[in-house]
């Protein structure tokens, strides 16, 4: 799977927009049938020996919208999941698009409105992009393919309307079609307006009792940890948390919110499929992949063998690669599996969710996990300005005291250097080990840097960030984002200062390096040396950024070029 291709498919499906600007859009095709048509289709399922997921889709032309000088089409979509007028739908999808979905036109769609009705909950909503005010879409890869109606290639027409078309893996036969079909607007919808360029959250569904740091010292004492109820939800969106994972009990607390949120398809009540798939704040079942570089480095099958940066580089991009294409409990078909489990029939339809970071402690490692496929990293925050400077003397044999703001910028200097290559997004999380007079800046510099993540860390000890101080941390970030509004991220990256780049096949760590077998114990051999070199090199250059106040980042030079940046400089281990 081509990963940049990957990353603009997922731009698109989050925004609803193509690439042209949006009121520079070719012209729309005449529709292929008049307002009020009404068409209904009966399903024909993909899979030998197993029924449809529903039974009928009926598809209702609204009228025409002008946007600008180009005239869009109101449509909606019944899924219901019988046969017969009794039979409740299990969804009602209203959509005003750039061009008809039922025409043979292959040409991307634009979503201007996007809005979904749930009789079962009695939910009637709107998603829209807070920056754009434009339609949000589910973020499922290839959404438009799979999830909105399109004609079958050889389809015949009756009065303008397709007699096949495919949707959700399985095919459509038209049974009828009706003139003069009512169209009202969904007056009763409620706007969500959607923030996907600042996700702020913590993986967990559960805050501290204590709302308050246990000592760790002399032994490590764990918090009691108690579920989310609706009035914790309620002070965390008003704090500006908008990311949350939830069990299916909790889901009715943030589903109608202007939050996004991550749930499996298990559980009471279960996932509803398909209507909550349409909702385009849910995001799936997988908020993170664990630690690639991490369990790279802790697993005997591994490090035994392992004898070259280069041999760790190349694990690290397949590592990813592996796990993220899969359908485990990190992988991007987690959810899918989940539901066939269940039982869901998907035809010949792929359920990916493409839009999740990996969450690690070797940022150093950020550029070869984007490489290998990653859609992003966040970083396990643990700042304490006395252990970095410790580290980088280790090397250097200079003592220097660092500013916060000079560690923080070294750290998010590879978070931002290895995304930036390939479009991916990066982000810190805060934990508890971090120093708490660190952590508010931590957020707010990340923000100014362009990153989109910013987590907390809860449970497991002293690790975990008391709640009170989630909560604060998260009016901080959010106070300092209305002061300093920022352009889009995923519009043109701004150009940068500087980019120090280091050979390929090597990483920049300040940890031990034990298992990197090349290595040895004393640091005289010749492996050992070159790489010596390549740190104090990389420091003497970090810290000219430090001293001339410059922005920079480090990234790895694999031959593809380095775009972007006013000034390159090139670190190498040789003599």
């Amino acid at each position: 799977m081509n990963s940049m291709q990957l990353q603009r498919n997922l731009l698109l499906s989050w925004t609803g927009l193509a690439i042209l600007p949006w009121l520079a859009l070719a012209n729309v095709t005449a529709a292929g049938a008049a307002a009020g048509a009404r068409a209904q289709y009966l399903a024909l399922t993909a899979k030998n020996h197993t029924p449809p997921p529903f039974a009928v889709v009926d598809f209702t032309y609204g009228p025409q919208e002008k946007i600008g000088r180009t005239s869009h089409q109101w449509w909606q979509i019944e899924v219901r999941p019988e046969p017969g007028a009794s039979s409740i739908p299990l969804f009602a999808l209203r959509c005003l698009t750039s061009r008809d979905p039922l025409t043979q036109d292959r040409r991307a769609i634009q979503f201007a409105r996007y809005l979904l009705r749930i009789p079962e909950t009695g939910e009637v909503l709107e998603y829209r992009d807070a920056h754009t005010g434009r339609a949000l879409l589910p973020a499922w890869h290839d959404f438009e393919r799979y999830f909105v109606p399109r004609p079958s290639a050889a389809s015949g027409r009756q009065k303008g309307i397709p007699e096949t078309c495919e949707f959700l893996g399985h095919v459509l036969t038209l049974r009828e079609v009706h003139e003069g079909a009512g169209w009202e607007p969904w007056a009763e919808a409620r706007v969500l307006n959607l923030d996907r360029e600042m996700l702020v959250g913590t993986g967990r569904n559960f805050k501290d009792a204590e709302g308050h740091r246990l000592p760790q010292k002399p032994d490590r004492r764990n918090y009691t940890y108690i579920p989310f109820v609706e009035m914790d939800y309620q002070m965390m969106i008003e704090a500006g948390i908008n990311l949350f994972t939830v069990a299916p009990n909790q889901e009715q607390f943030v589903r109608s919110q202007p939050v996004f949120y991550l749930r499996g398809a298990a559980g009471t009540p279960p996932l509803r499929y398909p209507a909550d798939l349409y909702r385009a704040n849910y995001i799936g079942s997988v908020m993170f992949m664990d630690e690639p570089s991490i369990l790279m480095v802790g697993d005997t099958n591994v490090h035994r063998t392992l004898r070259y940066f280069s041999d760790a580089a190349a694990l690290i991009e397949k590592r990813t690669r592996a796990t993220y294409l899969s359908a485990g409990s990190y992988g991007a078909f987690a959810l899918e599996k989940a539901l066939l489990d269940r039982g869901v029939n998907f035809g010949d339809m792929r359920l990916m969710q493409p839009d999740y970071p990996s969450w690690e402690t070797y940022y150093d490692t950020a550029f070869y996990q984007m490489k290998g496929g990653g859609m992003g990293i966040v970083h396990e925050g643990r700042y304490q300005l006395p252990e970095f400077d410790q580290a980088v003397e280790r090397f250097t044999g200079v003592k220097r005291i660092h500013t916060a703001r000079e560690l923080l910028q070294y750290h998010y200097a590879f978070l931002r250097g290895g995304t930036r290559p390939f479009g991916k997004s990066w982000g810190t999380a805060i934990y508890g080990q971090c120093d708490p007079a660190i952590a508010p800046q931590a957020l707010t510099l990340a923000y100014d840097m362009g990153a989109r993540y910013f987590w907390f860390w809860t449970s497991d000890h002293e690790h975990h960030v008391p709640w009170p101080e989630q909560l604060a941390l998260a009016r901080t970030l959010c106070l300092h984002a209305r002061q300093h509004p920022r352009p889009s991220i995923h519009g043109p990256p701004p150009k940068l200062d500087t980019a120090l780049v280091i050979p390929s096949g090597y990483f920049l760590s300040l940890e031990n390096l034990w298992w990197v077998r090349a290595l040895d114990k004393e640091g005289e051999n010749e492996a050992s040396q070159k790489y010596r070199r390549l740190m104090q090199r990389a420091f003497l250059a970090v810290h000219d950024c430090f001293k001339r106040d410059v922005d920079f980042d480090i990234t790895i030079d694999d031959g593809r070029p380095i775009a972007g940046y006013r000034h390159i400089v090139r670190i190498s281990e040789r003599e």
